[in-house]
C-alpha cells in the first residue's frame, strides 16, 4: 500500500513543471529517455525499462551490424573523442576531423545536412545529440559568435564536446535510426541520436582492470621554402605584367637577397613540427552482490599534437551504484566528472581575430630557425589557458506497483563550464599588450517520469503501454571581457574583479579600458508522450507513439507541437521461411515519424522586435551612437515578427536485415527519406528598413539515401584462425525543397540557395583559361566583355558568360560540386590466429569537392600584401611547398578583376579519399602456459601495438582533403592528422 501511495504521489508531479513552461528560454530542445542500469548483470533478476531493453537486445543480436561500434576494438586506439570511435564504423554518420589539433571540434552529420551551413555557428543545428545513459549532453551556445568581427573560431575554449565522455567506461555505442525511437527521444533527436551506455556494477567477485598505452605521433615530412623560392615563384608575374611602379613596391624582405633571415636556411619546421608523446592510464573496479553493486572508472590521457606545440590533457572519474533494497524498489545512479586542459595553436590569424587588431603585415615571420625562436621566446610571455569542466549524472528510482505495472522517475543533470584566459605581451602587439577573460557555462536539468504496463492477450500475443513525461530546464550563459595596453607584461591581470558578491564586480582592474559582453539564455520544455507496442509471437511487432512538446522558445500561439510515429517489424524468416537451412534471419522494418526540431534563442518567443546595429563598421562589438557610447544587444540579427512556428522533421525508413549460414554472413539495407521542413532563416529586406533581414519559417531540405552493410565471419568455425569483416556504405543526396515567401532562390554571402539543388553546393564562376591577347576578348556593340563594369584585358581569366549579356557578374555564377560526400563508409576487419589478433579499418568518402583557398591566397599575393587585412596574414607554416603550382595559369595579379579570387572552379578540387585509419596487432599473454600459471587470478593480460592515420590515397593536391573548414574551404589551417604509433597493455584481474 505504501509503495502504491508513493507511486500516485510521484505520478502527480507529472504536471507540476507545466506552470513554468512560459518562462524565458534558450536554444536547444531536449528529451531524456530512461536508462536504468542492470544491477546484477542478468536481465532476469532486475526488470529494466522496455525502451532500454529493446536497445540492449538490438546490440546483442546485431553485434556485427554497421550501426553499432565495436568498443573493445576501438579502445585499442589513442582516441580522445567518442566521435572518433564512430568514424567509419556507423552507416549514415559522417565524421570529419577538420584539424589534428588535440581537442579540436569534430563535424558530425547524420544522414545529410538538415539545413545550410552559412557560418561556423550553424554546425550546432545539424549535429546529432549524444545521450550518455539517457542524458542528452548540452552543446555550447552559439551566441558568443555574434560579438566577433571574424568568425574563424568560437569565443571560449572551443573544446570538442565528446572529450567529456570517459572512453574507457563505455560499454556500447549505437546510432539510433528508427524514426519512432527518435520521436520518443524528442526534438533534440531530430538530427539523430548517438546512444552511449557505460559499464555498470555486477554481482560477483571484485574485478580490477588496467589499460595503459604509450606512444608517439609522427611529425610530417614537408618541403620547406625560403625567400629565394618565393622570389622565383613571383618573377614570372613581374616579367609578364610588372611595370616600374610595381617593381619599386617589391616587398623589402624579398628584394634584399643578402638578408639571410629570409634567404638563408629554411629550418623553421624544427621548432614547429615535432614527434610528440601520447599516453593514457585507465583503471576500473567493479563488484558487489545481487542486491547492491558498484563500479568506478578513472583515467588520465595526454595527447600532444605534432604541430605548433598543441596539447590536450583529460581527467575522468565515473562512479555508479545500483541497489535493490526491496523486491519492489530499485535505485540506480551514476555520476561522471571530466576536466580537460587544452593548449591551443599559436596561429597569428586566430590571435588577430580575437584582438580585432591588425599590425603591419607587410613583413612576415622569417623561416629562419633562430629568428623564429626569438619570436617563440616573446610568445612564451603570453597566456592561453583553456579549461573545460563537466559533470553529468542521474539518480533513478523504479517501483514495481503490480506484477506488470512499474513506475520510474529520474532526475538528470549536465553541467559544463569553459574558462579561457588570454594574454598577449606587447612584443607581439607592436607595443600594446592584450588581455581577455571568458567564462561560460551550459546547465541542464531534466526530470523524467515513466509508467509501464504489460498485458498478455491471447496465446503468443503481448500488448505493452508506456506513458512518459519530460521536463527540461536549460540555462546558457557567458561573460567575456577584453582590454588593451596594460601597465606592463609581467602582471597578467584579470580585466574584472571576478567576485560577483563585491560591489565593484564589473569594474576594470589596473585602470584599463575594458570592453565587456554578457549574455544569458534560458529554456523550458514540457513533454508528454504515450507508446503502445503489440507483439505477435516472434513474427510481428508494431509500435505507435504520440508525443506533444511545448517549449518557451516558440511563440504562444504555436507553442505546442504534436509528434506522431509508427514502426512495424516483420520477421519473414519465422513466418515464411521457417524451414530454410540457408537463411538464418530475414526481417523487414518500416517506420515513420514527425519530430519537432529545436529552435535556438529566446527572441523568437517575444514577438515583433529587432536589434539595431550600433557597432562600428569594422568592429561590431564596439557600440556607439553618433560617436557616443551606447547600450545595445551584442549582435544584429534582424526583424522578428509574429507567426514563428515549430520547424519539424518528417522521417521515413524502410529496412531489410538478413543473415545466412547460421549467421556467418549478413546483409542489411536501409532506404530513408528525411525532410526537415518549415525551418527559420533570414530573408533580405530593403536596406532602408534599417535591419539586416527578416526571420521567417519556410526553409525545407530533403535528404534521401541508402545505407548498406555487408559482412560476416569468414572462418568462424576454425578454432585456430578466424576472420570477421564488415563493410558499410552510405549514399546520400540533399536538395532544397522550399524557401520562405515562395522564393525560388536566396543569396546569403558567398552562398546561393536554389530550389532543387543541394544546399552545400559551391557558387562559382566557370574558368575557361586565360586571355593571352586583347583580341581574344569578345566584343559586343563596340564594348569589350567586362567583369562587374571593369573591362577585361590580356592576362585576365576567361570566365564564362552564362547569360550572354556581355557582362561577367554574379548572374554568371553556377552551382557546382558539393562540400559533403555523396558516398562514404568504412571497411572493418578482425583477424585472429590462436592468441594473436589483428584489426584494421579503411575509411573512405567520395563525390565531394573542396575549394583550395590556400592556393588562391598564395597566388593573390599582390592584393593580400597591399590591403593589410586578415587575409594578409602569413603564418610560419606558409613557408612550405604545399600546393601544385603547375595547375594554375599565370594571370595578371595587378588586374582590378582580382583574377585569383577563390569563388571560381579553378580552385575546385576533388576531395575523395581512402584512408588506412587504424591497424592493431595484439596478443593475449594468458595463452602462454608459464604466464597463465604465474598469473592465476588474471582473466586477461593483453599486449598490443596500434597505428592510426597510416596512409591516405587521394587526388587532392594539398596536405589532406579532410582538413577543410565547415563550408568546404581548404585554408591550410587544419593541423595534420598525423600517424600515431602506440604500445599498450590491458590487464583484467
Amino acid at each position: 500500500m505504501i509503495r502504491k501511495l508513493y507511486s500516485l504521489i510521484c505520478f502527480s508531479v507529472f504536471c507540476l513543471p507545466f506552470s513554468s513552461l512560459y518562462g524565458n528560454s534558450l536554444n536547444v530542445l531536449s528529451s531524456a529517455i530512461l536508462a536504468i542500469q542492470d544491477t546484477t548483470g542478468n536481465e532476469q533478476d532486475v526488470e529494466i525499462s522496455e525502451g532500454l531493453r529493446r536497445r540492449i537486445n538490438t546490440l546483442v543480436e546485431r553485434k556485427q551490424v554497421a550501426d553499432s561500434v565495436d568498443v573493445q576494438v576501438m579502445n585499442l586506439n589513442p582516441f580522445l573523442s567518442a566521435a572518433q570511435y564512430t568514424k567509419g564504423y556507423v552507416s549514415g554518420l559522417y565524421v570529419q576531423e577538420g584539424s589534428g589539433e588535440p581537442g579540436s571540434l569534430k563535424n558530425i552529420i547524420w544522414r545529410g545536412l538538415s539545413s545550410p551551413l552559412l557560418s561556423n555557428k550553424d554546425m550546432n543545428a545539424v549535429q546529432p545529440t549524444v545521450f550518455v545513459n539517457g542524458i542528452p549532453l548540452g552543446q555550447e551556445s552559439n551566441f558568443a559568435f555574434n560579438i566577433q568581427r571574424y568568425n574563424f573560431r568560437k569565443i571560449g575554449t572551443e573544446t570538442d564536446l565528446l572529450t567529456r565522455v570517459d572512453l574507457s567506461a563505455i560499454k556500447s555505442i549505437e546510432v539510433i535510426t528508427d524514426p519512432l525511437q527518435l520521436a520518443e527521444l524528442g526534438p533534440l533527436a531530430a538530427n539523430g541520436a548517438i546512444w552511449i551506455l557505460t559499464h555498470s556494477g555486477k554481482s560477483g567477485n571484485r574485478e580490477l582492470s588496467i589499460n595503459s598505452y604509450y606512444g608517439f605521433a609522427q611529425k610530417p615530412s614537408i618541403i620547406p621554402i625560403n625567400a629565394e623560392y618565393e622570389n622565383m615563384f613571383r618573377q614570372p608575374f613581374y616579367a609578364l605584367y610588372g611595370d616600374a611602379e610595381s617593381k619599386l613596391k617589391y616587398p623589402g624582405y624579398l628584394a634584399d637577397s643578402t638578408n639571410m633571415n629570409y634567404y638563408g636556411s629554411s629550418n623553421w619546421s624544427d621548432l614547429y613540427y615535432k614527434n610528440s608523446a601520447l599516453y593514457s592510464l585507465d583503471i576500473s573496479l567493479t563488484g558487489g552482490s545481487e542486491r547492491a553493486n558498484f563500479s568506478f572508472y578513472g583515467g588520465h590521457k595526454n595527447n600532444e599534437g605534432v604541430a605548433d606545440d598543441t596539447r590536450l590533457k583529460t581527467y575522468n572519474a565515473l562512479f555508479s551504484v545500483n541497489m535493490v533494497p526491496f523486491e519492489w524498489f530499485t535505485v540506480s545512479s551514476f555520476i561522471n566528472a571530466n576536466r580537460s586542459e587544452r593548449k591551443r595553436n599559436r596561429s597569428l590569424r586566430d590571435q588577430f581575430a580575437e584582438t580585432a587588431y591588425l599590425p603591419d603585415l607587410s613583413t612576415p615571420l622569417a623561416p629562419n630557425k633562430d629568428v623564429y625562436a626569438y619570436y617563440l621566446d616573446q610568445y612564451n610571455g603570453s597566456l592561453n589557458d583553456n579549461v573545460t569542466n563537466n559533470i553529468h549524472g542521474h539518480v533513478n528510482f523504479r517501483f514495481k506497483i503490480l506484477s506488470k505495472l512499474t513506475y520510474e522517475t529520474k532526475l538528470s543533470i549536465d553541467y559544463t563550464e569553459g574558462l579561457r584566459d588570454v594574454f598577449w605581451p606587447s612584443g607581439l602587439m607592436e607595443g600594446s599588450n592584450f588581455v581577455s577573460n571568458y567564462f561560460g557555462y551550459t546547465q541542464r536539468l531534466i526530470f523524467n517520469n515513466q509508467l509501464n504496463y504489460q498485458l498478455a492477450l491471447a496465446k503468443d500475443q503481448t500488448l505493452r503501454f508506456h506513458l512518459g513525461s519530460d521536463y527540461v530546464m536549460d540555462l546558457y550563459r557567458f561573460n567575456y571581457a577584453k582590454a588593451y595596453d596594460g601597465p606592463n607584461d609581467f602582471v597578467k591581470i584579470n580585466v574584472v574583479n571576478g567576485n560577483s558578491s563585491d560591489g565593484d564586480y564589473l569594474l576594470p582592474r589596473g585602470g584599463l579600458v575594458v570592453y565587456r559582453w554578457n549574455n544569458k539564455d534560458q529554456f523550458r520544455m514540457q513533454s508528454f508522450y504515450g507508446r503502445a507496442s503489440y507483439t505477435l509471437s516472434n513474427m510481428l511487432e508494431a509500435d505507435v507513439l504520440a508525443r506533444i512538446d511545448g517549449a518557451s522558445t516558440i511563440q504562444r500561439d504555436s507553442r505546442w507541437f504534436f509528434s506522431p510515429a509508427a514502426t512495424v517489424r516483420w520477421n519473414m524468416k519465422d513466418h515464411l521461411f521457417d524451414d530454410s537451412e540457408i537463411l538464418s534471419v530475414l526481417k523487414i522494418r518500416l517506420g515513420a515519424a514527425r519530430i519537432a526540431r529545436p529552435v535556438s534563442g529566446a527572441r523568437y518567443a517575444t514577438g515583433p522586435q529587432y536589434s539595431s546595429n550600433m557597432g562600428w563598421s569594422t568592429e561590431a562589438g564596439l557600440v556607439s551612437y553618433n560617436g557616443f557610447a551606447g547600450l545595445s544587444r551584442p549582435y544584429n540579427s534582424g526583424w522578428m515578427g509574429y507567426g514563428i512556428e515549430w520547424p519539424y522533421s518528417d522521417q521515413l525508413n524502410l529496412g531489410v536485415e538478413s543473415s545466412w549460414l547460421n549467421d556467418r554472413l549478413f546483409a542489411n539495407l536501409t532506404l530513408y527519406n528525411k525532410e526537415d521542413k518549415n525551418q527559420i532563416t533570414v530573408i533580405p529586406v530593403p536596406s532602408e528598413y534599417g535591419y539586416t533581414g527578416q526571420h521567417k519559417n519556410g526553409l525545407s531540405v530533403r535528404n534521401r539515401g541508402v545505407e548498406l552493410g555487408l559482412g560476416g565471419s569468414i572462418f568462424s568455425d576454425n578454432r585456430n584462425f578466424q576472420w570477421k569483416t564488415a563493410l558499410n556504405i552510405t549514399a546520400n543526396r540533399n536538395s532544397l525543397t522550399a524557401l520562405p515567401n515562395g522564393l525560388d532562390e536566396l543569396i546569403i554571402g558567398d552562398r546561393k540557395l536554389k530550389i532543387g539543388h543541394s544546399i552545400d553546393q559551391f557558387w562559382l564562376y566557370e574558368n575557361q583559361g586565360i586571355y593571352q591577347d586583347v583580341a581574344e576578348i569578345p566584343v559586343e556593340d563596340g564594348r569589350r566583355l567586362a567583369f562587374e563594369g571593369v573591362y577585361l584585358n590580356a592576362g585576365d581569366p576567361k570566365w564564362k558568360d552564362i547569360n550572354q549579356d556581355a557582362q561577367i557578374d554574379q548572374d554568371d555564377k553556377v552551382l557546382i560540386g558539393q562540400a559533403t560526400p555523396k558516398i562514404f563508409g568504412g571497411w572493418n576487419n578482425q583477424i585472429r590466429y590462436k592468441n594473436f589478433d589483428m584489426t584494421f579499418q579503411f575509411y573512405f568518402a567520395a563525390g565531394h569537392k573542396l575549394l583550395n583557398n590556400r592556393a588562391a591566397t598564395r597566388y593573390d599575393f599582390i592584393n593580400n600584401e597591399s590591403n593589410n587585412t586578415i587575409q594578409s596574414v602569413r603564418e610560419i607554416f606558409h613557408w612550405q611547398q604545399d600546393i601544385d603550382i603547375d595547375k594554375y595559369p599565370t594571370y595578371n595579379p595587378w588586374s582590378a578583376v582580382v583574377p585569383y579570387r577563390v569563388e571560381q572552379d579553378l580552385f575546385l578540387e576533388d576531395a575523395s579519399f581512402v584512408k588506412l585509419r587504424t591497424l592493431t596487432l595484439g596478443y593475449d599473454l594468458c595463452g602462454i602456459d608459464g604466464i597463465r600459471k604465474a598469473m592465476k587470478t588474471a582473466r586477461r593480460a593483453y599486449i598490443y601495438v596500434s597505428g592510426n592515420n597510416l596512409h591516405t590515397w587521394t587526388k587532392f593536391s594539398g596536405v589532406d582533403p579532410e582538413l577543410t573548414e565547415f563550408n568546404g574551404y581548404y585554408t591550410g589551417y587544419g593541423l595534420p592528422l598525423a600517424p600515431t604509433y602506440t604500445l599498450g597493455i590491458k590487464l583484467d584481474l
